[in-house]
């Protein structure tokens, strides 16, 4: 009787201890998979943006296999290994811009190439453009100590961006990637022309204008 039931228990142990493995050995659930991707995603680009994780927030996160080991971020003529690569496409909003991070298994890409901003209507980009320029008036009216209404637009050119410093670097600010589309501002003075540079959220003279009052 006693032999009977030490085999039982160790027959009901043994069952135990084969369940616990198997749990044990089961891959994170798919929303685990998610979580820790995202957060991947969120470290990678607040180390690239030096920004607080907080400041960061998850768009949408989507599962995604790459046919190489770039992870569709491949630069031309860059080699990458040909092998299927399971993972995540996450959409990140920082600074009121949407970045494309992809994280597979250890590796997380930021697509510099896929850095994404919503596209605005035609009337709201226009009301943008005439807030900037108004902006630029602003700043060199003040900066010369002049009426704002004596300062005309001279010109403005469509322009591509490298990254946020838009050729002129503010002290301070952190720098974005590119491309960043925006404009060349030309405003016009008496016989003088100057030059200002916007991303379509800020605007500032490039170069710095030197310091002259005019009457």
């Amino acid at each position: 009787m006693f032999k009977s039931l030490a085999i039982t228990i160790m027959i009901l142990v043994a069952m135990m201890m084969t369940e616990a493995k198997a749990q044990a050995a089961q891959p994170p659930s798919r929303t685990q998979q998610e979580d820790e991707a995202t957060n991947r995603a969120k470290q990678a680009l607040a180390d690239r943006l030096k920004l607080a994780l907080s400041d960061i927030e998850l768009v949408k996160i989507a599962a995604k296999t790459w046919n190489d080991s770039s992870l569709g971020c491949g630069k031309q003529g860059s080699m990458a290994m040909q092998v299927i690569t399971p993972g995540y496409v996450v959409i990140l909003n920082a600074q009121g811009r949407e970045h494309e991070v992809h994280v597979a298994q250890n590796h997380t890409v930021i697509c510099d190439r896929r850095v994404l901003s919503r596209k605005p209507s035609p009337s709201s980009k226009a009301r943008g453009l005439d807030m900037m320029m108004q902006q630029a008036k602003d700043d060199l009216a003040r900066q010369l100590g002049v009426d704002a209404a004596r300062i005309r637009i001279a010109g403005l050119k469509p322009t591509e961006w490298q990254d946020s410093a838009m050729e002129c670097p503010a002290v301070g600010a952190p720098l974005e990637p590119g491309p960043i589309p925006g404009y060349k501002l030309s405003l016009r003075y008496l016989q003088r022309v100057y030059t200002y540079h916007t991303d379509m959220k800020t605007v500032r003279a490039c170069p710095a204008i030197a310091k002259e009052r005019s009457g």
